[in-house]
């Protein structure tokens, strides 16, 4: 799946999950779709360089964003389910079930989105 597909995908389950007031995976795929195009923004190397004066309507200073490929997605979707994971387990450590059971919850929303 492409990134503009998944981010697709998501925007859809976004507008469901609002009508539906869920507020739980609203919160959830709002992370993703920002973390998707945290990734996909454009890389900082060079920067200075673009920022020159440029005539009004150059072109130059244009940059398209990345593209993301399937593994690069796989590795964004599990270091997300993987942080809520390993936060799960440290609240059911301390004691906070419920916490751990909410973030367990989200991991497994996250699931859904993987290939």
């Amino acid at each position: 799946m492409s990134a503009s597909e998944l981010k697709e995908r998501l925007r859809a389950d976004l507008k469901a999950a609002m009508r539906e007031r869920r507020s739980d995976n609203v919160g959830v795929i709002r992370t993703l779709i920002a973390a998707i195009d945290n990734a996909e923004a454009v890389p900082l190397e060079g920067f200075a360089e673009r920022l020159r004066m440029r005539a009004s309507g150059d072109p130059i200073g244009e940059v398209a964003r990345r593209e993301l490929d399937a593994p690069a997605l796989e590795a964004i979707l599990a270091a997300e389910a993987d942080s809520r994971l390993f936060a799960a387990e440290d609240y059911e450590r301390n004691g906070r079930g419920a916490d751990a059971a909410r973030l367990r919850e989200e991991a497994e929303l996250i699931g859904q989105y993987r290939a």
